[in-house]
């Protein structure tokens, strides 16, 4: 999505209607979503300029953001997957936006605590490819994302709960959280690596 608003330079955060890009947006009371109040309409998404968030634009006016992510392996080599409340209404693994200027692997194991409950510094984290993913929509607003994904190993015994955003935790090989409704990027990031580092 080209970023179609002109956004005061005043250093806030503006949210803006994804419908009629009025600033008037409010969230559901209790489910998903957004209501405006000037076109009286209700969106999934809305779209959200935030300085707190790392983003940018390309040449061609692509609006983008930063996130990290971590796929959680335990040691009889399954995976962290649950499904999300809010858009999109998918299966996903741990992840989330990188505030500016924040270091990636600190936002993985940030969002790691926040989503899932699990502590894991910064080092135990293991990189894997940056990749960029357009077509990654998120509920901001943005339709282009810049992902910073991470493995970590765990024990067998873990046991996680989500905290945040989602419900139903599971614990699945790779083919089989294949064979469930994945966000585009856990998809695409999942066949990148199944048959290479998450094996």
């Amino acid at each position: 999505m080209k970023l179609d608003v002109d956004v005061p330079a005043d250093g806030r955060r503006h949210q803006y209607c994804w419908g009629c890009r009025a600033e008037t947006v409010a969230p559901h009371h209790g489910a998903a979503g957004f209501t405006c109040a000037t076109c009286g309409r209700e969106y999934g998404r809305s779209l959200v300029v935030d300085p707190a968030l790392d983003w940018w634009t390309d040449p061609s006016g692509e609006y983008w953001h930063r996130t990290a992510g971590v796929f959680v392996r335990r040691a009889d080599g399954r995976y962290l997957f649950f499904e999300r409340v809010f858009f999109p209404l998918e299966w996903t693994v741990p992840a989330g936006h990188i505030d500016t200027g924040e270091d990636p692997a600190h936002a993985a194991s940030r969002e790691l605590r926040e989503e899932v409950g699990l502590s894991a510094p910064p080092s135990d984290l293991v990189p894997l490819d940056v990749t960029d993913i357009p077509g990654d929509s998120c509920w901001r607003g943005s339709d282009a994302h810049r992902w910073h994904p991470y493995l970590l190993n765990v024990p067998l015994e873990t046991t996680a709960e989500v905290l945040e955003e989602g419900r139903d935790p599971r614990w699945l090989t790779p083919s089989e959280a294949l064979s469930r409704p994945l966000t585009f990027p856990v998809r695409t990031l999942l066949e990148r690596h199944a048959t290479t580092t998450l094996t």
